[in-house]
């Protein structure tokens, strides 16, 4: 049986290689040895007993990946994350962690929010907890999405809540102008999130921290902001409204518009 390693065997949780094939030998629980997925099956195969639902769980975590690595211009293999043992699975690949619920949501996070490749679980978990506290929702956001009222009637308080705790994903955009060294940086950036917090986390995997704290994030697009006027294109910003107009959809998961320009004194 040919056998796959997609990190070597005695790395622990430290720096990873891309996949890289092995002799012939017993498949093992070491390091993140798995079989060749091109390989036919064969008898001595391991059977995992799972369910549909925790099938869809492992797809989606791996979207998530996949997804993220190529956003973040990452220098890794997807399915070698997968396949080798992480920290926020308490040492497991996340091929087997994530048939369940809790650590598939770890996953999600973890490259939903630009995290370390091996992030320590209780970060992860302090983030996830804190999430589930966040259900307000600011009135003024509400409007901007929704419009002064829902109907002719207006709408109570209780179905504005509701409505509030169901939109968990929104379209937010960040600005950015800084000079520095006789160089000038102007970067505009849209992408769907739960929170301002989660773009900061992604704007300083593309800029650094330094830049991502002096962004101007809001929630919506403006067209009116001179940042949006001189570097969006109109097709392009009507694009990302309607993007914002659709954000429980599976496209706006992994939307995501950065443009940029630098000027050199």
């Amino acid at each position: 049986m040919n056998a796959i390693a997609a990190e070597r065997i005695d790395a622990g949780h430290g720096p990873e290689v891309g996949i890289a094939a092995l002799e012939k030998k017993p498949i093992g629980r070491i390091g993140a040895l798995f079989p060749d997925p091109l390989d036919d099956d064969a008898d001595d195969d391991e059977v995992v007993v799972t369910t549909r639902r925790a099938i869809g769980r492992v797809a989606l975590v791996a979207t998530e990946t996949a997804s993220r690595f190529q956003r973040e211009a990452v220098g890794h293999d997807p399915m070698s994350w997968m396949f080798s043992p992480r920290r926020v699975f308490d040492g497991a690949a996340a091929i087997d962690a994530c048939r369940d619920r809790d650590a598939c949501m770890r996953g999600i996070l973890v490259h939903g929010l630009g995290l370390g490749l091996d992030v320590e679980r209780s970060a992860v978990d302090a983030l996830l907890a804190s999430d589930g506290e966040d259900d307000d929702f600011d009135e003024s956001e509400f409007d901007y999405l929704y419009g002064g009222g829902a109907g002719a009637g207006g709408s109570s308080q209780s179905d504005r809540d509701a409505v509030a705790r169901s939109t968990r994903l929104r379209l937010f955009t960040a600005t950015i102008a800084e000079t520095r060294e006789n160089r000038m940086l102007q970067a505009f950036h849209a992408s769907v999130a739960r929170s301002a917090a989660e773009v900061r986390a992604r704007l300083a995997g593309r800029f650094g921290p330094d830049l991502a704290d002096a962004a101007d994030i809001r929630l919506g697009i403006h067209p009116s902001a001179p940042l949006v006027i001189a570097l969006v294109p109109s097709p392009v910003a009507a694009m990302i409204v309607q993007m914002g107009e659709d954000c429980a959809s599976s496209a706006a998961r992994t939307f995501a518009v950065d443009i940029q320009q630098v000027i050199q004194a």
